[in-house]
């Protein structure tokens, strides 16, 4: 199965068994879209058809690894979820990263926030430089990061993902490392992922398939869970008050309780 040369929102390249995604979003600060979540997720099941391939590395840039969903995009919507046009995308996209064949491995630089979260806790492996930063901002804006708290639960528990949520601002690496968030912190990042990568590489795509179809089993990712998810966050996203904290917020810079 062919992987297309180019896509508009990712580069793709790959090299002895590992395939590189990175997001390449830099106009709009590496924030998650449909066009992004569809490209995506065409890369990712094509590469199960691809048995050499063993590890898949997400990254973004050194300055911003994914901030999120696009509020300008939305603001811009006359219906602000009909920039969706799958609400249910960018959850698949994460239980695929739980479920497939290959192991996938977070490279985090820069700026994590928002949905970039949910893209690292579904993540089999985080590796981040020690200068990144991880926040979830959400309910600054009246949502609650609905898709994400599957993920960030399985990762680091229900109290650290309320708490997470409830604070509202980034957490240093470090932080993040205590809470079980990243795996590795490094302060030189390519060595750290080529040695990583040296071991990942040895395992078979059969294994690696077993042991995530097996570790799925001991969680809630399910279609239930699926549901609720993705019903909460476009009931949310539909609602005048949220429409208007974020129109308010792209065009004047202004957070909801700025008069």
């Amino acid at each position: 199965m062919q992987i297309p040369d180019k896509y508009s929102c990712i580069k793709i390249s790959e090299f002895k068994g590992v395939f590189s995604i990175q997001i390449d979003r830099p106009e709009a600060n590496n924030s998650i879209n449909a066009e992004l979540i569809g490209e995506m997720m065409d890369v990712l099941l094509k590469l199960e058809a691809l048995p050499d391939i063993k590890v898949i590395v997400l990254e973004g840039t050194q300055s911003s690894f994914c901030t999120g969903m696009d509020f300008k995009a939305l603001s811009e919507e006359d219906s602000i979820f009909t920039a969706e046009e799958n609400p249910g995308g960018y959850y698949s996209l994460l239980t695929h990263f739980s479920l497939c064949s290959k192991i996938v491995v977070a490279k985090v630089e820069g700026k994590v926030n928002a949905g970039g979260i949910g893209l690292v806790a579904a993540s089999d492996i985080v590796i981040a430089d020690e200068k990144v930063t991880f926040g979830l901002s959400e309910a600054l804006f009246g949502l609650i990061p609905a898709m994400v708290m599957p993920f960030l639960i399985r990762r680091i528990g229900f109290q650290k993902a309320l708490w997470m949520t409830l604070i509202t601002q980034g957490i240093s690496a470090e932080r993040a490392f205590q809470t079980g968030l990243v795996d590795e912190i490094t302060n030189n990042i390519n060595e750290t992922m080529r040695k990583n990568l040296l071991r990942l590489t040895r395992l078979d795509t059969h294994t690696i398939l077993e042991l995530k179809s097996y570790m799925s089993k001991l969680w809630i990712i399910n279609d239930q869970t699926q549901t609720l998810a993705v019903n909460t966050i476009t009931n949310l996203l539909n609602s005048e008050k949220v429409k208007s904290n974020i129109i308010n917020y792209v065009q004047n810079g202004k957070f909801p309780w700025d008069k």
